[in-house]
């Protein structure tokens, strides 16, 4: 039962004292007032004149009770009044934070799947919302639908970790959908010590959200000099910076791997992640640019990381990896580099397999011969993972999101420990990510892969403290 609900109950039952406690009053009255006064045609008369009064105080409470709920009758969240009321009444604005969530397609699911499935996706949604955040231990949040395909909620936490959190649980919903609808989240937060008045919170919040929008929508019509702008930005005024996560090994019960994490900052279009990025480079054809300053400002970043045990996993396009011009621009950066090739993983995913896949197996073995360790990304999303795992002399299967967040899913339990088993028959490692509290830590580590990955370990973090970190 939602928070929400369990409020309505209450609020419901304190109207239901309020009816019936007149009425014991009442009854006591006439009780006590035929033992008292005397049988008069007057004071009968009284005692009958407060039955219609009670009567009409009690419609009067009904019809108000109807009126003043406090949920929404179809998702069975707080209304727009109740939610707005609740964030103008916080007591501690500067340790609590402000989520607006917005279902992008809900008007297109209404057309498409008819309005009761509507309802019925997002009576869903806020039911894995609820459930996702008491697996965080966030009970009794307040949760409010703001506007039909929006909602509002705020949790005493710092905005950073809910942040990983909500792109978390974004994610899982948008690659699994809801009732085999699929639903487009997107989310903004704010803290609520940004603006004492709530209408000003809520639209920052909604121009967060439509700043998101514009992004999404803009970032495939970039063009050609645009691109080259952007690169221009990040590249020539050192815009491009790293992040790195690590990996534990089970078997070695150490720090083996870090995966760097490319994020960018554009004077134009502000912060990018590699998501938005790639997003510009596949439609405009530059992914070997993109992806050859990566390794060429990585490259003279990382000196410090060298003299650690440790391998660094590069995510790269699989245009670029099959492009010979790259293979050579690659071995000439790491020789002047003087870095050795064996502490790379590079790491691939892609929707559509490659036509040519003799071809592909060929290049990657090339890769391979020159020390090269090569990964697959999102294995078991929605993508060729598998139908690579079957041509290609693969290293390292990093599973998708979705096995660590349905991981108490029977099926989901089962299809893991066997693909685990599988990939190790064929002398490949496995890597589970998204790892983020001790339970969930673990019962990974019951299926024994060779890496894990998550928040339980360690959060991304710059080169500085990442050498402070391995030991």
């Amino acid at each position: 039962m939602l928070y929400s609900e369990i409020k309505e109950r209450e609020n419901r039952f304190i109207t239901a004292l309020k009816i019936a406690f007149p009425l014991l009053l009442l009854i006591g009255i006439f009780f006590h007032s035929f033992q008292l006064f005397s049988h008069t045609s007057i004071n009968f008369f009284l005692l009958i004149l407060l039955i219609p009064i009670y009567v009409y105080y009690t419609v009067y409470l009904i019809y108000h009770g109807f009126q003043t709920t406090l949920i929404d009758p179809i998702t069975k969240t707080f209304t727009r009044a109740e939610i707005i009321a609740k964030i103008e009444k916080i007591r501690d604005p500067e340790n609590t934070t402000i989520i607006f969530l917005h279902l992008h397609n809900l008007s297109d699911i209404n057309e498409r799947y008819g309005i009761n499935n509507g309802d019925l996706v997002l009576s869903k949604f806020i039911q894995k919302l609820e459930f996702f955040l008491r697996e965080h231990r966030f009970k009794n949040v307040s949760i409010g639908r703001y506007s039909s395909d929006s909602f509002l909620f705020f949790i005493k936490h710092p905005s950073k970790e809910l942040k990983h959190l909500l792109t978390i649980f974004t994610k899982s919903v948008q690659n699994v959908g809801i009732a085999n609808i699929e639903v487009k989240v997107a989310f903004s937060l704010l803290s609520a010590a940004y603006d004492n008045d709530a209408s000003n919170l809520i639209e920052r919040l909604l121009m967060l959200i439509e700043e998101q929008k514009k992004s999404e929508e803009t970032t495939p019509n970039i063009k050609l000099d645009q691109f080259k702008t952007i690169i221009y930005e990040a590249i020539h005024h050192r815009k491009l910076f790293f992040k790195y996560q690590p990996s534990l090994s089970l078997q070695e019960e150490k720090i083996t791997v870090l995966e760097v994490l490319t994020r960018m900052e554009s004077q134009t279009y502000g912060s990018l992640s590699k998501q938005q990025i790639q997003r510009i480079v596949n439609h405009t054809g530059h992914e070997r640019e993109f992806d050859e300053k990566v390794f060429e400002l990585l490259l003279e970043e990382i000196s410090p990381l060298m003299e650690k045990e440790v391998l660094l996993s590069v995510e790269i396009s699989p245009v670029t990896l099959r492009n010979l011009s790259f293979k050579r621009y690659l071995l000439t950066l790491f020789e002047q580099q003087k870095i050795s090739p064996n502490r790379f993983i590079l790491e691939i995913a892609e929707k559509k397999s490659y036509e040519n896949m003799h071809r592909f197996k060929e290049i990657i073995e090339s890769y391979q011969e020159v020390g090269f360790k090569i990964a697959l990304g999102n294995f078991g999303g929605n993508n060729c993972g598998f139908e690579y795992l079957k041509y290609l002399p693969i290293d390292l299967v990093k599973f998708d999101i979705e096995f660590t967040k349905k991981i108490d899913d029977s099926k989901y339990q089962h299809l893991l420990e066997h693909y685990i088993e599988l990939i190790q028959m064929l002398h490949i490692q496995s890597m589970v990510k998204f790892v983020d509290k001790e339970a969930l830590l673990h019962k990974i580590k019951e299926f024994k892969p060779d890496f894990i990955q998550g928040f339980c370990i360690s959060k991304p973090k710059n080169l500085e403290h990442i050498i402070g970190e391995i030991k």
